[in-house]
């Protein structure tokens, strides 16, 4: 799957930057360590299983689906994420 970016250049999905960004986010975020890893492995895999389907996904689409999943999951860690992609 590719995903395209803002400025239209495309990339290869890559799941390991959707872990790196929940995390950063977590930590910032001060969620305990287990509780990280947890929340990462299931939005990581729901955002493979929600676009494994498709050749092109936009990368804001895929930064929706995280924060929705972090909402259901723990809101300060949403909250910082949303915060952590604005600079």
């Amino acid at each position: 799957m590719k995903v395209v970016k803002r400025d239209d250049k495309r990339e290869d999905f890559d799941n390991n930057k959707v872990r790196k960004g929940i995390e950063e986010a977590a930590r910032r975020a001060d969620i305990d360590n287990d509780r990280i890893k947890e929340i990462v492995d299931k939005i990581a895999k729901d955002i493979e299983d929600n676009f494994k389907d498709k050749d092109e996904v936009k990368s804001a689409d895929i930064r929706e689906r995280i924060l929705e999943r972090l909402n259901e999951e723990e809101k300060k860690i949403a909250d910082s994420f949303r915060d952590y992609k604005k600079q």
